[in-house]
């Protein structure tokens, strides 16, 4: 009996060490003397160039005109069809789904080739990489954690200052609307991408310390506190002095009190909308949750809604539908861009871009945890898709 007993026990630390194998080649523990500094992601680059975007962006905008000049005339239907998924949502989202297919025809006419490489666009650009780099390799770009320092992000947080100069630059500089409006969009996006991709890879990492012992990933269960502290003190925002204090003041519980108050909080969401759903499946981690859903097998994510109208969980991945999503938010991300071309009142304009936002922006951040449940089971053609459906050129 003893010897099956230790067989067993054998057989479970495999699979454990073969779970985590993704784990250990994507994450290393820095130390010093023995103590825990720093948690790197060998994943994330650490070069950083105005071009990959451009290349990204353009392509993309070149590819959707290819697709509305297309004989068969369906591309709006295509298009409301992404946003319409019952009659009830279709009378609700009406008209701010009109804005959606009114800000993607918007780019049809533009030029964009030209606007790409204008010489004031390119100095603009140029200028914006040059200001960006400071900032953001002021912190090694493959940091995602540094435990032993209680405001170390918040003290750093100034990629808000570069994009303010960035702008004005800009405004100066560019003439003509076409211009202005690709260059202001690609300025505000690029920045947002920079910034988010380490929460994205943050939040990989929460899965993993919520999913496995601490020690299994070779720290102790202080470490792994402070861990949780410092992804949780990186996302203060940098105004939010009061927060900065108050992780300084408790940084032993400061990160895990956060995720595990999010956790009930994920917790009494699914409860409060299990009516809703065919069948509801095991909860994966802190974020998400399978269900079926209208006979659709889904994972929904516990954290954010659907978007700012509709609160029930957002749809994170769909095994039926994998890429879905994916083309949902390249027209989301393409559209933001649009509706600086359509003649709206500003207000209307706030609104329609709060919405097309509410879609995907906060959603695509916590897929991170989603993307470490499929790596770690070793499921490739979902990791894959839930990386694909991140719209960030900079983000792997």
């Amino acid at each position: 009996m003893r010897k099956l007993v230790v067989l067993g026990a054998l057989i479970l630390s495999i699979a454990t060490q073969a779970s985590l194998e993704s784990f250990n080649n994507r994450f290393e523990f820095v130390r010093e003397e023995g103590k825990l500094i720093a948690v790197r992601d060998h994943s994330l680059s650490s070069k950083f160039s105005i071009k990959t975007y451009i290349n990204y962006i353009k392509n993309e905008l070149l590819k959707e005109q290819a697709l509305m000049n297309a004989v068969d005339g369906n591309y709006e239907n295509e298009i409301k069809d992404l946003f319409t998924d019952t009659q009830s949502l279709r009378a609700e989202n009406g008209e701010k789904v009109n804005h959606i297919v009114n800000s993607m025809r918007a780019l049809g006419p533009v030029d964009f080739e030209a606007i790409f490489s204008n010489e004031k666009f390119i100095e603009v650009m140029e200028s914006f990489e040059g200001k960006l780099k400071d900032a953001i390799f002021y912190i090694d770009p493959q940091l995602v954690a540094k435990p032993d320092n209680a405001s170390f992000f918040y003290k750093r947080n100034v990629t808000h200052k570069v994009v303010s100069w960035a702008l004005g630059f800009a405004a100066k500089k560019l003439s003509t609307i076409p211009l202005l409006n690709t260059a202001s969009y690609a300025i505000v996006q690029i920045e947002k991408m920079m910034t988010t991709r380490r929460m994205f890879h943050q939040n990989m990492l929460l899965h993993y310390l919520e999913v496995n012992e601490a020690t299994e990933l070779g720290l102790t269960k202080d470490e792994a506190d402070s861990i949780f502290s410092s992804i949780y003190e990186s996302r203060i925002e940098w105004y939010a002095f009061w927060e900065s204090a108050d992780a300084k003041l408790d940084w032993t519980h400061f990160g895990s009190n956060r995720f595990y108050q999010n956790w009930r909080v994920g917790t009494n969401k699914i409860r409060s909308f299990k009516g809703i759903y065919d069948s509801m499946d095991e909860r994966v981690n802190f974020a998400f949750h399978e269900v079926n859903f209208k006979g659709e097998r889904v994972l929904v994510n516990l954290v954010n809604n659907q978007n700012m109208i509709d609160s029930k969980p957002a749809i994170a991945y769909s095994f039926d539908n994998p890429k879905k999503i994916k083309r949902m938010r390249s027209v989301l991300t393409l559209a933001r861009l649009g509706l600086s071309f359509v003649s709206l009142p500003a207000m209307i304009k706030d609104i329609v871009q709060d919405y097309m936002k509410s879609y995907y922006e906060q959603q695509q951040i916590t897929e991170g945890a989603l993307m470490a449940y499929f790596e770690q089971n070793e499921m490739i053609d979902e990791v894959k898709a839930v990386r694909s459906q991140f719209i960030n050129p900079y983000a792997f």
